[in-house]
C-alpha cells in the first residue's frame, strides 16, 4: 500500500483552500492630541482576596466525530471518552459519535460522518477531534481517499480558524486486521494534514489488556474508555496538542 496515492489530489486542494486566504493589515492614524498634563498617581490600594480571582483561560470548544467506540456503545451516559476529557478537563465537548459509522458506512443515526458535518459546524468548535473506523471495513483505498478528503476538507471550508485533528483506526477483535483497517488511517491522516490539522496514531491500547473489552471484544469497558482517554490524551500532548 502507497502512502503516496491521492497526493496530486491533495496538492491541487491546498492550492484552491490557500488562494482564497489573505488580508490587509490596517496602520492606525498619527494621533495629533497634545499630551495632557499627568494627574497625580491615585493611592495604592489592596486588593480585596474575597473579590480577586486569578486570571482563567477559556476552556476550548472541542467537537468529536467517530463511531461506536466514541459513543461508548453498551455504557452508561458518560462513560465514553470523550465524556471522560470533557470531565477531565473542564472544557465543553459535543459527541457527535454514531454507532456503525464511517467515512462511507452509514450508522444508526442514518448517515455516514458526512451527515454530521452540519451539527459540528454549528457548535462552533475551537477544536474537531475525528477518528477513522473499522467500520469502513470492505471499502477500496480510493473510495475512502475520497470520502475522507471531502469531509475533511467540508469541516476546514466552515472553520477556517478550527483545530482539526485526526485519530487512527482501532481494532480490538481477536484476530489479525484487515488491510482498511491501516487504509483508513492513512486516508483521514493524507486529508487532515493536507488542510493544516494534526493527525495521532494511539496504536491498539486496548489490546491484551484484562477487562478492556465488553463480551463482544470490539466494544470497550467503562475501563477500556479510561485507558483511550490516556492513550489519546498523551498522543496529542506528544504532538504539542493539551486539551
Amino acid at each position: 500500500m502507497s502512502s503516496l496515492r491521492s497526493r496530486a489530489a491533495v496538492a491541487l486542494l491546498l492550492v484552491a483552500l490557500m488562494a482564497s486566504s489573505g488580508c490587509a493589515a490596517m496602520m492606525p492614524a498619527a494621533d495629533s492630541t497634545p499630551s495632557a498634563t499627568p494627574l497625580p498617581a491615585a493611592p495604592e490600594r489592596t486588593p480585596d482576596p474575597d473579590q480577586t480571582a486569578p486570571p482563567t483561560l477559556d476552556a476550548p470548544v472541542i467537537v468529536t466525530i467517530g463511531d461506536s467506540i466514541m459513543a461508548g456503545y453498551g455504557l452508561d451516559t458518560g462513560d465514553d471518552w470523550p465524556s471522560l476529557m470533557a470531565a477531565r478537563t473542564g472544557a465543553s465537548v459535543t459527541n457527535l459519535a454514531c454507532s456503525g459509522a464511517g467515512f462511507i458506512a452509514e450508522g444508526d443515526c442514518g448517515t455516514d460522518y458526512s451527515g454530521l458535518i452540519d451539527a459540528a459546524i454549528a457548535a462552533s468548535p475551537t477544536v474537531v477531534i475525528l477518528q477513522s473506523s473499522d467500520n469502513d471495513d470492505g471499502e477500496s483505498d480510493e473510495s475512502l481517499d475520497d470520502a475522507a478528503m471531502s469531509i475533511v476538507v467540508a469541516l476546514r471550508t466552515a472553520l477556517p480558524h478550527t483545530s482539526i485533528i485526526g485519530i487512527s483506526t482501532l481494532w480490538n477483535q481477536p484476530y489479525d486486521e484487515p488491510d482498511e483497517v491501516a487504509s483508513s488511517s492513512i486516508a483521514l491522516q493524507t486529508a487532515v494534514e493536507a488542510v493544516g490539522g494534526t493527525f495521532v496514531d494511539i496504536g491498539q491500547p486496548l489490546q491484551n489488556g484484562e477487562g478492556l473489552m465488553q463480551f463482544d471484544d470490539e466494544h470497550p469497558t467503562a475501563a477500556g474508555q479510561q485507558v483511550l482517554l490516556d492513550a489519546i490524551t498523551s498522543a496529542l500532548a506528544g504532538a504539542g496538542i493539551f486539551v
